[in-house]
Order: structure tokens, then C-alpha cells, then sequence
């Protein structure tokens, strides 16, 4: 059990770019498997078993063989199948595409292993893994069965019925009543048993359907309530623990980027009004939070946790203020921020002449920040995104003197952006490595490592106690001290060079990049965040999805 929880105290800075989304499946990855640079994505299926379709661009080197397998979190690496080969893309060159059979609900991950002429690589990829849609069969498909089954029914108790009359009669010969008889016993017995068979399919097949319906993935919700405390606007998050799913595993939440929760707050429908949060726990299923200056009205709420398997959960909700909100001098996290986004057309806008108020970046424009540094969206269509195809969204950023900014880690990144479609129905909390929970990946490496064929959890209790240790403690640094801990404890290369106080090899200057598949078309709004100079940065882009 020490060594356990000695893990589990590793693993909880090890929080990484979380996977957490609505509407928005796929997992993205950009990383090294050993001397190799790859570029992942995994559609993970909608029904548990299905099967999850991967794609790998290899993106230093020319040719290689790729295989896969998937890894589930509680059985490790004994449950695991042998890995399969991913085949290469016809006509497009470094491309790689195959499937995995994903088997069990849960915290799972595709293992990909590379061999070619720079040698051999490895890479987990966390997967979420779970049922959120039944499938409804075809009506058409549906009156085929039947009447099929009919046939069959019919076939069978007349084949039947004739084995113990015409099939032990001579051709020619009178059947005698005693075998008419026979026949009618034997097609009525027959029928019943078939019948009986049927209702007993049919019984079976409405306990699955309800065991499934049952394990079916079912998100969790929070209630919001405002309070007044010493004039400072607190907020009070509590997680609905009616949840049967998972109400035993809040004890087992790990922070992210050395935080508990991410919460999301937009102001709808125009999504004019953005906050990113860190509420602190106060118990299992009670987080508390100050909210900033934001202006009356219904806000979409996402909140973002990460379990200890990996597992990541997104729980949408919303709330609404009544009136505007006043106090801007306390916050509850100092990587607590918030931003108001103006539509380039709307010139009488409550918010404008506000330090935190951005004009939305349309194509061909930049953002202008509140320091007077200006982000610029790099690379993309000058019409719309397609939705389905995999982009590496290119983000810059320049000084008031018009010169390449250099930018600070926020939380252990170089950046930070959440994507929203304008009616809610997808978001994602977005990082330059991906979407990928680096706190799962971390776990299942630890799993393939260890030889108990059963995972067995720490006590609760001691768990949770341990991590509020680790946040106290995460408090009580500095915000270079922080960040450099953070990086070690996600495995970053680090580095050293003006403006970097030797802490990442991830900065590329004053760009940062987010890879992501937009799921389904529609306008969408990409909060783009980065700190420069310690202050944190919020830059707001619209773009049109098809």
C-alpha cells in the first residue's frame, strides 16, 4: 500500500493536458516515441465493445512499421491482446491508419510501438473508453429478422414433425394414425420448446439491454449557488452525489496542471463574457471559487476533473446571475482569469473601455490584448474549417512594438485554449501536446510495470488527504517554482535561453499550437489563453466550421 500511494503522490502533479470535453470524442496527441515524432489521433467508439479507429502521422522519418494494441487500466498489460500492425495510407506518405477493439467501459489506452530505421519508440495514448449512444436496429433489418425467424420457425417444427411421421414412412404406404399422431405431439412439442426458446432469447436480450442501459455512460452535474462573503463574490459548486457511476470516485480526483478543477464559464448566447477558474475543494463534492466582475446573465459552466485511473469527466451545467458583479480585487487562484469578447461590428457594448475587453479575431485579423500585444491566428482557412479532419491550430503572438513576444509557461504550458461551439453542444479544454490526459498516461505506464494481473485501490480516505497535502503545497510556491515542477513532473524537456529561466523545451518563440479535430460543423468561438510579462493573456477568435 506505501508503495502505492507513493505512486499516487507522483502521479498527482503529473495531472496533464486533459481529454476533458462535450461533444468533441477524439483524443489528439503530438509527441516522441523514443527517436520518433508522431502526430495521433483515436476516434474511440460510441458503443463498448466497438472499435476505435487510429490514425499516426509519422513526422521525422520516411518509413517505419507501426503496431498497435489497446491496454485497460484495471487489467494492464495481462488482459491485453497481442498489438496488430497499422497499415500504411495509400498516397499519402508518413500516414498510418488501423483499428483497435476497445472491450471494457473505463479508463483505457492505445500502445503504439515504432521500429524502423532510427530504431525502436513507444507511446501510451489514454483513452476514455465508454458506451454513450444504443444503437437503434432498422426497421427495415427489423421485418426481415421477422419474418425470416418465421421461416425458420415454421421449417423447423415441420422438419421436426416429419421425422417421427413421413421421414419412417415407406413411399407409398398409408401413414398410420398412430404416426398422424406422433406428428401432432411432435409439432406441438416442438413449437412450445421453440417458443419457449424465443421467450427465453427475449428475456435475455432485455436483461442486457437494461445491464447496458444501466453502465451506460451517464455524465455527472453540479448545482451553483452565489454567496456574499466579506464583500467578495463566491461562488459554491456542489457535484450531484445521487450519481450511482462514479460517486465513489471523487475521493480519487488528481489535479491537473497542479489544480483540482478546471471550471469554464461563458455567458450565453453570445458568449461574450469568458472566466477560467480553479475552485478549491472544500469536501469530496463541494468546491469553492471567487468569481470575477462578470456581467448578469445565463453562463454555460464546464467543469473539468481527472480521476486517478485517467479518467476524465466534463460536467456542463449552467447558472445565472441576476445581477452584475462588482468586486475585481480578489481571487480565489492567482491562474484565475477572465475576458470579455466584443464582436468587431457591435460599437455600443457594455463592455468596451474595460482593460479585459478583446475585439474577436476574424480571418486576416489579430487580437489585441489587454498589455497591447497583439495574437494573430496563423495558417488557417481563409473561409471556413472542415469539420472530421485533423489541424494543427497555429497561434502568435507580437509586442505592442510590433516584435515576436516571448511567453512564460501558464500552469505548465506554453497555452491554454477552450473551443465552444456557439450553441454548447461541443467544448474541449485544449493543449499544445494534444488532448490527452498525461496524468493517464503516466498510470498506465506505472500498470504495465506492475505484475498484479487486478488493480486494487488506495484507501480514499488516505488518498484524499494526501492530495490536499500536495495542493497546500503547490500553494505555497512560487509561480516559477510551480511551473518548474510542474514541467519536470510531466516529463518536458527542459531548457535553457533568455526568457525561459531554464524551464521548457516546449517554447517555440512566441507561437503556440493546439492540434484538434473540429467534431461537427458551425461557428465556433477558440479561447486562446498564454501569460507574458505574469500576466495572463486572453485572446477570443471566431471561425466558421463546414
Amino acid at each position: 500500500m506505501k508503495r502505492r500511494l507513493h505512486w499516487f503522490l507522483v502521479l498527482l502533479l503529473a495531472g496533464g493536458s486533459l481529454s476533458a470535453h462535450v461533444g468533441s470524442p477524439n483524443v489528439t496527441l503530438q509527441g516522441m516515441a523514443g527517436p520518433y515524432r508522431l502526430l495521433v489521433e483515436i476516434a474511440p467508439p460510441d458503443v463498448i465493445p466497438g472499435t476505435a479507429v487510429v490514425t499516426v502521422f509519422l513526422q521525422n522519418a520516411g518509413d517505419a512499421r507501426i503496431y498497435t494494441r489497446p491496454i485497460y487500466f484495471f487489467s494492464g498489460q495481462h488482459g491485453a491482446p497481442p498489438p496488430d500492425q497499422l497499415q500504411p495510407v495509400q498516397g499519402q506518405p508518413g500516414q498510418y491508419k488501423g483499428i483497435v477493439w476497445m472491450m471494457d467501459n473505463g479508463s483505457s489506452s492505445v500502445q503504439l510501438t515504432v521500429t524502423g530505421s532510427l530504431g525502436r519508440g513507444e507511446m501510451i495514448v489514454p483513452v476514455v473508453a465508454v458506451s454513450t449512444a444504443q444503437k437503434q436496429l432498422p426497421p427495415a433489418v427489423g421485418y426481415s429478422l421477422a419474418i425470416l425467424g418465421a421461416i425458420l420457425f415454421i421449417l423447423m417444427v415441420t422438419i421436426i414433425g416429419a421425422s417421427v411421421s413421413e421421414g419412417i414412412t415407406r413411399k407409398g404406404e398409408v401413414l398410420p394414425a398412430a404416426r398422424r399422431r406422433s406428428r401432432t405431439i411432435a409439432i406441438g412439442a416442438a413449437a412450445l420448446f421453440f417458443c419457449l426458446l424465443a421467450y427465453g432469447g427475449k428475456t435475455w436480450w432485455e436483461n442486457s439491454e437494461r445491464k447496458y442501459r444501466r453502465f451506460m455512460f451517464k455524465p455527472m452535474h453540479a448545482s451553483y449557488r452565489l454567496d456574499q462573503e466579506d464583500g467578495r463574490n463566491v461562488l459554491l459548486l456542489t457535484i450531484d452525489t445521487l450519481n450511482e457511476q462514479r460517486k465513489g470516485s471523487l475521493s480519487y480526483i488528481v489535479p491537473d496542471h497542479g489544480k483540482l478543477m478546471h471550471l469554464f464559464l461563458m455567458r450565453m448566447p453570445a458568449m461574450d463574457a469568458f472566466a477560467h477558474l480553479h475552485p478549491a475543494r472544500l469536501d469530496s463534492a463541494t468546491y469553492k471559487s471567487l468569481l470575477p466582475p462578470l456581467p448578469k446573465g445565463k453562463y454555460l459552466a464546464f467543469a473539468d476533473i481527472v480521476y486517478n485511473s485517467g479518467f476524465t469527466e466534463t460536467m456542463k451545467d449552467t447558472f445565472t446571475l441576476t445581477q452584475n458583479l462588482r468586486d475585481s480585487l480578489h481571487k480565489m487562484d492567482p491562474d484565475d482569469t477572465y475576458a470579455f469578447a466584443l464582436p468587431d461590428n457591435m460599437v455600443d457594448n457594455p463592455f468596451r473601455g474595460d482593460e479585459n475587453a478583446i475585439v474577436c479575431g476574424k480571418p486576416g485579423s489579430g487580437v489585441t490584448m489587454k498589455d497591447g500585444s497583439v495574437m494573430i491566428m496563423d495558417g488557417a482557412p481563409s473561409t471556413a474549417f472542415e469539420s472530421g479532419v485533423l489541424y494543427t491550430l497555429r497561434f502568435s503572438v507580437y509586442g505592442p512594438d510590433k516584435r515576436p513576444a516571448g511567453l512564460s509557461p501558464y500552469l505548465g504550458m506554453m497555452g491554454h485554449a477552450a473551443i465552444v461551439r456557439d450553441d454548447g453542444s461541443t467544448y474541449v479544454h485544449l493543449h499544445p501536446v494534444g488532448t490527452y490526459s498525461m496524468a493517464a498516461q503516466q498510470d498506465l505506464r506505472q500498470r504495465l510495470d506492475e505484475k498484479e494481473p487486478t488493480y486494487r485501490s488506495p484507501d480514499r480516505v488516505a488518498f484524499r488527504d494526501s492530495v490536499d497535502r500536495l495542493m497546500r503545497m503547490l500553494q505555497s510556491l512560487t509561480d516559477s517554482q510551480r511551473n518548474t515542477y510542474l514541467i519536470k513532473e510531466m516529463n518536458m524537456p527542459m531548457a535553457s535561453g533568455p526568457g525561459m529561466d531554464g524551464m521548457t523545451g516546449m517554447n517555440e518563440g512566441n507561437v503556440v499550437t493546439f492540434p484538434y479535430t473540429f467534431p461537427q460543423p458551425g461557428m465556433y468561438r477558440i479561447w486562446v489563453m498564454v501569460k507574458r510579462d505574469r500576466q495572463i493573456l486572453t485572446a477570443a477568435f471566431d471561425r466558421l466550421v463546414k
